[in-house]
């Protein structure tokens, strides 16, 4: 009875040990970490190069590889979870993963590129390494200000995260099929005076299928192409009579991608037959009679990105509802044809000096032929109508902030670059900080407020003084009382770095040092949502009044706002100079 006793005493320990042990390890490796070395790899869904983001699909993974074993919902070290993006911008224990104030970059890369011997290298010395492309692919990330939603294909050619990206993801030309090449006397047949069939690349089995003859088209010669339904993927009917009954042989296209039915007879009844198109990224409908009710069958298209109803009856209709069922496809309404509406790039301000010693002409430019350039100088948004249009003789003579946009018919217009200049005014003789900067810029001789000399948004020339924990506070003195009737406050916004615009910036002025009055307070106007880094002007404008001693306070943003990752922390205030005019 004894011996039944203690086996039995026995076997349960070891289940406890076993079941204990065993979710530890999970926690720590991983789930399923025995079996991972013999299991197939669980293959991420394909991504073509048009469709990829370059966090979702270029930097978690490497996360989700990489650290996710030691930063997880089960397992916190440092008190930093890696699985979402909120919880990325809210850091850990240490503070921030990145700040652009830094010239490494911040804690993140700091860590990945300690030797592999150094007690804080990340990931640990025994876990997998990042490879110099993750790392590379990081840092590309982090320093070209952590953009969440951006897509490969709108970064600029020569950016170094696009040009990683083209080795990893295939596009639709070069993609992996796994399906045989048809046969090429079959494909030669297809070929003909009104339609085309041919090869999407060199040695690809992928074909792409294109009509061109109105008058010559019938629902026939689509059923002819039924003979190559497995290795048809892009297949454009544009401005044929096609109708929602044809739309049962395209569906059976399988392996189709990308399908243009833009000005065609559909009506939006036969979009159901679309369903076995498990592969289709790209659909095209419009100048067609399709409505928003048509486009709910669509969910069923796993794939789908892109959706053209540009001149369409779902145009004008209340999508929101259909939004939101199509949650990972984009909604386009600038498809003209078969092209595309293409949105203008931004206008290119020539100016190389920032800081005005004399007027200077304004210099625009676009490279795009008979593009309308417009601008503002009082801090509206430049719009195609009312606001002037840049012609070459336009005079910068004092401090202000230029807002730019180009302008072409049938084309998007472009995003608004912005710019500031400054004036370089009254010399200031003296300077004092009131109260000390953050620590790791105490060091910085407070005259870089008063040399004319910007800073720079990747702070490559240590002109920037950052205050966090208290105010700024400055006294600047002039050998010689001057009518002044302007302070400008250069800041950098960078919010992804925690850097916000000042939550209030007051002046006071007088002829003696202890009896200063109130000039001028402003509260500077808050984003909404993340942007990228710019550097900003406030201009504090009063009557004119004989001034030698002027004293300055820039508030930090007490708390970061709710849509911030680091809502409820504390800002930054960044300052390079102040001009007096």
């Amino acid at each position: 009875e004894m011996k039944i006793v203690t086996a039995v005493t026995a076997i349960s320990c070891l289940i406890i040990v076993i079941v204990t042990g065993h979710k530890g390890a999970n926690i720590t490796h991983g789930e399923d970490f025995i079996y991972a070395p013999v299991l197939a790899d669980e293959q991420p869904q394909q991504v073509l190069f048009d469709d990829a983001e370059v966090y979702a699909n270029m930097v978690q993974p490497v996360f989700q590889s990489k650290c996710a074993g030691c930063h997880n919902e089960k397992k916190a070290k440092g008190e930093l979870i890696m699985a979402t993006a909120a919880l990325l911008q809210q850091g850990g224990k240490s503070g921030p993963l990145w700040d652009s104030a830094e010239n490494d970059g911040g804690l993140l890369l700091r860590r990945i590129h300690l030797p592999l011997q150094s007690k804080k290298h990340m990931p640990p010395a025994g876990k997998p390494q990042l490879t110099d492309e993750e790392a590379a692919i990081i840092s590309n990330w982090i320093r070209s200000g952590a953009n969440f939603s951006a897509k490969v294909n709108e970064l600029p050619p020569t950016d170094s995260l696009r040009i990683m990206a083209a080795a990893m993801f295939s596009t639709i030309e070069t993609d992996d099929y796994s399906f045989s090449p048809a046969d090429e006397n079959k494909i030669k047949n297809l070929h003909n005076n009104y339609r085309t069939v041919t090869p999407l690349a060199t040695g690809s089995p992928a074909l792409g299928v294109e009509f061109f003859s109105t008058a010559q088209f019938n629902a026939n010669q689509l059923k002819e192409l039924l003979a190559v339904k497995e290795q048809i993927v892009a297949l454009n009917v544009n401005k044929m009579p096609v109708t929602d009954d044809d739309l049962k042989i395209i569906g059976q296209f399988i392996n189709l991608r990308k399908l243009n039915l833009s000005f065609t007879n559909i009506k939006g009844a036969g979009l159901q037959m679309l369903k076995p198109l498990k592969e289709l990224r790209q659909l095209s409908l419009s100048g067609t009679g399709v409505g928003a009710a048509n486009l709910a069958t669509l969910a069923a298209l796993p794939n789908l990105t892109q959706l053209f109803i540009w001149s369409t009856p779902a145009q004008t209709e209340n999508l929101a509802a259909i939004k939101k069922q199509l949650k990972n496809t984009s909604i386009e309404t600038g498809f003209t044809g078969d092209t595309i509406k293409i949105k203008l790039n931004e206008p290119l301000v020539q100016n190389e000096e920032d800081v005005l010693m004399e007027p200077m002409p304004l210099k625009l430019k676009h490279f795009i032929k008979n593009v309308s350039i417009r601008y503002t100088t009082d801090g509206s948004e430049p719009d195609s109508i009312k606001s002037p249009e840049y012609k070459a003789g336009v005079i910068i003579d004092r401090s202000m902030t230029v807002k730019t946009k180009a302008f072409k018919p049938g084309w998007y217009s472009s995003d608004i670059v912005e710019r500031s200049f400054f004036k370089a005014g009254y010399k200031i003789d003296s300077i004092q900080l009131l109260k000390a900067p953050d620590q790791k810029y105490k060091s910085i001789n407070p005259a870089v407020l008063t040399d004319a000399q910007k800073g720079e948004p990747k702070f490559g020339n240590g002109k920037w003084i950052g205050y966090r924990e208290q105010p700024l506070e400055a006294m600047m003195i002039l050998n010689e009382a001057k009518d002044i009737s302007m302070v400008t406050i250069s800041s950098l916004i960078d919010i992804n770095s925690y850097l916000m615009p000042p939550q209030e910036i007051i002046i006071w002025g007088g002829n003696n040092a202890g009896q200063l009055h109130l000039i001028k307070k402003i509260t500077p106007e808050q984003p909404q949502k993340s942007v990228p880094v710019y550097i900003k002007g406030y201009d504090l404008v009063f009557k004119t009044e004989k001034l030698k001693y002027i004293k300055v306070m820039v508030k930090p943003l007490a708390k970061l706002p709710a849509w911030h990752g680091g809502k409820g922390e504390k800002g930054w205030a960044f300052v390079d100079e102040i001009f007096l005019n």
